[in-house]
């Protein structure tokens, strides 16, 4: 993580669902001697299609046009061959460790997802990287998906303006040397397409940024809990683990499930929620989660989704106690959780520091 706003992009780590948007990315930094850190797993077999794609990242990363849209770049994949999704390798508890490992010791996190979509993996560990209020960049939206791209995104102290999602014409900063001179590109303020410059030179796009906690780890509740789990898909169950708790004499501080008022883009409104606003919700049930003494995720048959996948790295980082009620479907999650609850307990650190 850089220390300071000032400080060069020095290191990327890479994230994301397509090994070959991946690739691209290494070879286009790579192109400006700046070095991009990714799983190992991620590799392509076709020896072929890679050294296309590292022409095409290298033409662009010195002699290219400086802005170019996403539509373009898939025209000159599509012509060269290059597919747009790729089947990723099933990842270890211990890929995902290392992932967050060499997240967090790079400069900044650019998450290579052209197509929109994320996998579970990388919603985790986005997650856990907000919570530690690491720099992270998208190519592309999430599926559209105006609120969660709101929760993911944050603040970034890095010239730009307030928002982390950029399309490919701003890949074009991060692979000519004048962002690593401290130099910003020289448009004129303006709307160029998605892209808007403002007065002071700072490139981004416009974004709902209203996800912004003002609670931190606060002392938690005695004998409260929250419950994560698709509202969609484990409704039921919720239900039933909100009553059995209750009985126990635990108070649930959410969700407060009441009469479904809206049910739109993947996101369910419940009449006594605090806004209409699906991030103003998310960010008050963050801040809930963070109150509480414990934290169950409701995962019948294992089920756990992307959501809820974000909002457990979330509050894995910031050192909740999670539990699960089932066994998740996915075996690598239990595992990282276990990691890194026993890597935040001050015990297990004070017994390293003796060794």
């Amino acid at each position: 993580m850089r220390k300071e706003p000032t400080d060069n992009y020095i290191n990327f780590a890479l994230l994301g669902n397509n090994i070959y948007d991946i690739n691209f990315m290494k070879y286009l930094f790579l192109s400006q001697n700046v070095n991009s850190y990714y799983c190992d797993k991620y590799q392509i077999e076709d020896e072929e299609k890679e050294i296309i794609l590292r022409n095409i990242a290298y033409f662009f990363g010195t002699k290219g046009p400086i802005l170019i849209d996403d539509i373009e770049l898939r025209r000159i994949f599509d012509d060269n061959g290059i597919p747009k999704k790729s089947i990723l390798p099933n990842l270890s508890s211990e890929d995902i460790i290392n992932q967050i490992d060499n997240c967090l010791k790079s400069d900044a996190v650019y998450v290579c997802n052209s197509n929109g979509n994320l996998d579970k993996y990388t919603m985790f560990i986005l997650g856990y990287l907000m919570a530690i209020e690491q720099e992270i960049f998208f190519w592309n939206d999430i599926d559209e998906s105006e609120w969660l791209m709101s929760c993911i995104s944050k603040k970034n102290s890095n010239g730009y303006k307030e928002v982390v999602q950029f399309p490919l014409e701003i890949i074009r900063n991060f692979a000519y040397p004048y962002l690593f001179k401290k130099e910003k590109l020289k448009m004129q303020p303006g709307k160029y397409g998605e892209i808007i410059v403002d007065d002071k030179g700072n490139i981004g796009i416009e974004r709902n940024i209203e996800f912004n906690l003002q609670v931190e780890n606060q002392e938690s509740k005695k004998n409260t809990i929250s419950l994560l789990g698709s509202l969609r898909k484990q409704i039921e169950s919720i239900k039933e683990k909100t009553l059995q708790l209750e009985e126990s004499g635990y108070e649930i501080l959410v969700p407060k499930l009441s009469n479904v008022k809206t049910d739109e883009n993947g996101f369910i409104i419940f009449e006594d929620d605090v806004s209409d606003n699906p991030i103003i919700i998310e960010s008050d049930f963050i801040e809930n989660c963070l109150k509480s003494e414990s934290v169950v995720v409701c995962d019948k048959d294992g089920y756990v989704g992307n959501t809820v996948m974000f909002e457990i790295g979330y509050l894995l980082a910031k050192k909740k106690n999670i539990k699960f009620i089932q066994k998740p479907s996915e075996i690598w999650l239990t595992d990282v959780v276990d990691y890194f609850s026993k890597l935040n307990d001050i015990k297990i650190l004070s017994k390293y520091k003796k060794c």
